[in-house]
């Protein structure tokens, strides 16, 4: 008795295996589909729905998904800063305007488009709009500076 009680594992194990190669062995075959000759009509590709491309940009367009619609661009002036200088006290914009000569500016001169300097500094002028909006002009990349 105690043999089997020492091999109890083994034997479980044995029996284990006997029965899966018994399963493994007993089982049929698998059967081969049967074959279906294919349909004798021809194919086609379906016909594809209408798209209307307004009325699905129309409501993007409602739900405003990437925010407000931007305002007008400002566009950009007809003039190029040269450089800034100065006598004594006094302080100059040269500026390059389409097809003439570079131009010496002081405050209080007009530019095109109704704008007024107003104020000189070593590296940038101030420029006043007609609706009183001030806007700085930087030397080293002719646009507004920040």
């Amino acid at each position: 008795m105690r043999f089997i009680h020492n091999h109890l594992l083994a034997l479980f194990v044995a029996l284990a295996l006997m029965a899966a190669a018994a399963s493994w062995y007993g089982t049929a075959p698998p059967v081969a589909p049967k074959f279906t000759p294919p349909a004798t009509e021809g194919w086609s590709l379906p016909k594809l729905a209408e798209f209307e491309a307004k009325k699905s940009l129309d409501v993007i367009s409602a739900r405003n998904l990437w925010g407000a619609v931007a305002g007008p661009v400002v566009k950009e002036p007809e003039w190029r800063i040269m450089g800034m200088a100065n006598n004594g006290t006094e302080r100059f914009v040269l500026l390059a305007f389409e097809g003439k000569p570079i131009e010496m500016l002081k405050v209080g001169d007009a530019l095109p488009g109704g704008l007024k300097i107003a104020k000189i500094d070593n590296d940038r002028f101030f420029v006043i709009t007609p609706d009183k909006k001030e806007i700085a002009f930087g030397m080293y990349k002719n646009e507004p500076a920040k």
